[in-house]
């Protein structure tokens, strides 16, 4: 009788280790970290801080990897995997907070930006008024009095795509304006 109470007893112990060891998945801070990421997401971190968008998204999918590693382990310890999904929503949360700091950066670069265009419209300008004519030159010179014109018109469009809420295209449509200008005045020379 000895050995079989012995024998129960270690039956009984081995299948509590069993039930200890299965940990639980950590589904409340699964669900944390995603919602952390989707609203990264929506406040668009993943366009004006993609560097950090992009690390909590890696942080996120590999602390998933972990979950799973963990859900097919007989003994699941699903610790790590926790600390990492925590860590995923800290640098998420983080990306959506330095998102409106950003977007005041590209308002100010937009803002510089469309500061050069007058100057550099009138500089070239000056230079097609100052440009050699003669023959063959007159058909090139009013295509490019028309380039002129038309990107001295397409700055409202920057404005209006900034106002509209797409700082970047607008910088980059300001941009464009003025290397439009720079090749311009190249070509007068």
């Amino acid at each position: 009788m000895n050995s079989k109470l012995i024998t129960s007893i270690f039956v009984v112990l081995a299948m509590a280790l069993l039930f200890v060891g299965c940990g639980e998945v950590p589904q409340a801070e699964v669900d944390a970290a995603k919602a952390a990421l989707d609203a990264a997401k929506a406040a668009e971190a993943d366009k004006y801080v993609p560097d950090m968008y992009n690390a909590a998204k890696r942080t996120l999918d590999n602390a998933m990897a972990m979950v799973a590693e963990e859900q097919d382990a007989m003994f699941g310890n699903f610790d790590e995997a926790t600390v990492q999904l925590q860590k995923a929503q800290t640098d998420a949360k983080g990306a959506a907070a330095a998102v409106p700091g950003k977007k005041e950066e590209v308002k100010g670069e937009i803002d510089a930006l469309l500061a050069q265009i007058p100057g550099l419209v009138n500089e070239t300008k000056m230079k097609w008024k100052k440009a050699p004519r003669g023959k063959g030159t007159h058909e090139p010179l009013k295509l490019i009095k028309a380039d002129i014109e038309a990107t001295e018109a397409s700055v409202a469009g920057v404005s209006a795509t900034a106002e509209s809420g797409d700082l970047l295209a607008a910088k980059k449509q300001a941009q464009d304006i003025i290397n439009k200008l720079n090749k311009l005045q190249a070509e007068l020379q």
